[in-house]
């Protein structure tokens, strides 16, 4: 009679077999990895070999040996089970972006095999089952990335049924990834089997209390502070999560995600005592952002609002000179009629975009959610009550464009939940005028031209437009006319940059040239969503300073962009050197005569007390700098946290009465 260790045995050569087999038949795949193809091909068959001579070999170490042993292969499984990750994320170690995200990855691995020794006290177990969830994680990874063009995410979990029914009616071909991981698991499982059974004492309690102690100061430090993101830049990259996975590593970029899964109620916030909070608070009556002429204002004017892709006037972080003014026609704007202008707050540089317009669309300040959080991708699960819901009340069609892919950040189904009526990206979109890699902003200007002549006349127009001429990179081909002047080092992005925005400029003029001529009253608003990522050294120059060295306050002058508010019919003139986005729509629908939200009133109140407020730092009215959880900040930000917080999260339990106009 054959025994269970022969049956093993013989079941473990079957293994080994159909391993050799996959890896083999994937060799033209392997190979195609160029130079690294041949080295992951040998890895994989030595892992094999190796598996089985240490089966056939297996034999039972004395005490010191087995718990070396133990010790070697709980160490280096993680680092062996990290080449098998990366490698279904597309990457080899060399490829992650410096030696600490190496690390990083390797330590949360790592982590892994902690948390089961702890629950086990069974390093057999945790070596196992560890490499088994990173084997799983790698794989789904992977074919999550083949098939929805994204890494696998925290909150894909939540879906996991919805995608197992679609899952069922795609192909699957051989992967040389999948042969890699397989081979070597396959090699970690057979190996931990040599290992004797293990008797539990004091080593063990131990181990386990200062795993437990490891445990407790890492996820304290993670998931407790913003130590990790301010500090080591452990947050997401949230524009491209497939970038930011391929750059730091899946596994830290996964984690990294878990953290903004969830946002905490703020304290003391109580849905149910909401409405009596704001009413304790608010005065008799609204102020508006800037004082009207008088004159009475058309109730329901064409609404166009522009968020131009990075654009921005650098003379805010200080003085330098060039060949040519680079915004002249937004300079020539300053004192003009019917004209407001100014500088916006925001609280994102070089990407970030959705964030920026989360903060105008909703008016939620982003400094109430967790640093380097996205609203768009984590938190619109449901309706969003904000600008376009207030149009719609007054009978508005609502459009959506975006010169860009529709995909980015989430904006299908955001836009959904806002209330647009439709949304109309890049796919959608022929005949479109390139300028470097992107649709020029003189073929998107000309664009919300064509839909606004192609609109339904009879209901008055909102149209949201987000660009992507002056996106980075800026060492692209491009004529440049803009040339920096007397600088002592060389910025050619820069040069490129301003060169970029000088012919945006430009195709403003004529968009508003335009405008002056239509019959219907129009208001338009344009703003830049951030500053530009270009070179540090020009921002060291001009501001004095290094990067590093400057000051919290001083640090947000690189979080200001240029906006006018430009109407064809009587608006007050004026110039704001301070709003943060979340107040612009409030300033942009004080030109009408449209009923104001009970949010939007408190809004304008809150204006008058902090008129800055990002995630960079709060500025008051008279001009000191705080950060928005600051022990001594103003009561009313709290009221105002709990008001966004219950815009944002709350669905059943949302103070409709709150965010929602009053119409007659």
């Amino acid at each position: 009679m054959v025994n269970m260790s022969t049956k093993f045995k013989t079941f473990t050569y079957l293994i080994a077999a159909a391993l050799l087999a996959l890896v083999t038949s994937c060799y033209p795949l392997f190979i195609k990895r160029e130079s690294a193809g041949l080295p992951l091909f040998l890895i994989a068959v030595t892992a094999v070999f190796l598996a089985v001579v240490s089966k056939l070999f297996c034999y039972s170490p004395k005490h010191k040996e087995a718990a070396l042993m133990r010790t070697i292969l709980f160490l280096a499984a993680p680092l062996l089970m990290e080449t098998a990750v990366e490698l279904c994320n597309g990457n080899l170690l060399t490829d992650i972006l410096y030696a600490g995200n190496i690390f990083a990855n390797y330590f949360l691995n790592l982590l892994i095999y902690m948390i089961l020794f702890l629950l086990s006290g069974r390093a057999k177990f945790s070596i196992r089952t560890g490499s088994l969830i990173l084997l799983l994680f790698g794989i789904i990874n992977m074919y999550v990335k083949d098939y929805k063009g994204s890494p696998l995410l925290p909150w894909d979990i939540g879906s996991f049924m919805t995608a197992a029914n679609v899952a069922v009616h795609y192909s699957y071909s051989l992967s040389y990834p999948v042969a890699y991981s397989l081979s070597l698991f396959f090699y970690i499982f057979v190996l931990s089997g040599c290992l004797p059974k293990e008797h539990k004492g004091f080593l063990t309690s131990l181990l386990r209390g200062t795993f437990a102690g490891i445990l407790i100061v890492v996820f304290g430090i993670f998931y407790g502070t913003d130590y990790a993101a301010e500090a080591l830049g452990a947050a997401p990259d949230f524009f491209n999560q497939t970038r930011g996975y391929e750059q730091k590593g899946a596994v830290a970029g996964f984690f990294v995600n878990t953290k903004y899964m969830r946002l905490s109620k703020p304290d003391d916030y109580d849905a149910k005592t909401l409405v009596s909070e704001v009413e304790e608070v608010l005065p008799s009556s609204d102020t508006p952002i800037l004082k009207k002429s008088g004159e009475d204002l058309p109730e329901t004017p064409d609404i166009i609002v522009i968020m131009d892709e990075a654009f921005s006037d650098l003379s805010v972080i200080g003085d330098f000179t060039t060949n040519v003014d680079y915004m002249p026609y937004l300079h020539s704007m300053e004192g003009a009629d019917n004209t407001v202008t100014g500088y916006n707050y925001v609280s994102t540089i070089g990407t970030g975009t959705s964030n920026t317009e989360y903060e105008f669309l909703t008016g939620n300040p982003m400094a109430f959610l967790p640093i380097g959080a996205n609203a768009y991708q984590l938190y619109e699960n449901h309706t969003q009550p904000g600008l376009v819901s207030s149009l719609k009340a007054y009978d508005y069609q609502a459009y959506a464009l975006h010169t860009y892919y529709r995909t980015s950040w989430n904006r299908v189904n955001t836009y959904q939940y806002m209330g647009f009526d439709s949304f109309t990206s890049m796919e959608d979109l022929t005949d479109y005028v390139k300028l470097r890699s992107y649709i020029s902003d003189e073929w998107d200007f000309n664009k919300i031209i064509e839909m606004y002549q192609e609109r339904d006349t009879s209901r008055p127009f909102f149209l949201f437009n987000v660009t992507m001429q002056n996106h980075s990179p800026y060492d692209l081909t491009l004529d440049e006319d803009v040339k920096l002047m007397d600088m002592e080092g060389e910025y050619p992005l820069t040069e490129q940059y301003l060169s970029l925005i000088k012919i945006t400029d430009d195709a403003l003029e004529d968009l508003v040239s335009y405008f002056r001529t239509v019959d219907r009253p129009v208001l338009l608003l344009f703003f830049g969503d951030h500053q530009p990522f270009i070179e540090n050294g020009f921002y060291s120059e001009v501001m004095g300073s290094s990067l590093n060295a400057l000051s919290d306050e001083d640090n947000q002058k690189r979080y200001i962009t240029p906006f006018f508010l430009w109407a064809n019919y009587d608006i007050p003139e004026g110039s704001i050197d301070k709003i943060s986005t979340n107040y612009l729509q409030d300033l942009l629908l004080d030109q009408t005569s449209m009923n104001k939200t009970a949010y939007s009133s408190f809004r304008h109140y809150a204006y008058t007390k902090v008129p800055v407020i990002s995630q960079l730092g709060c500025i008051d009215k008279k001009e000191n700098y705080f950060k928005v959880d600051d022990d001594e900040r103003p009561d009313l930000l709290s009221v105002y946290e709990h008001l966004a917080y219950n815009n944002l999260i709350e669905n059943e339990e949302r103070a409709d009465e709150l965010f929602y106009p009053e119409t007659n």
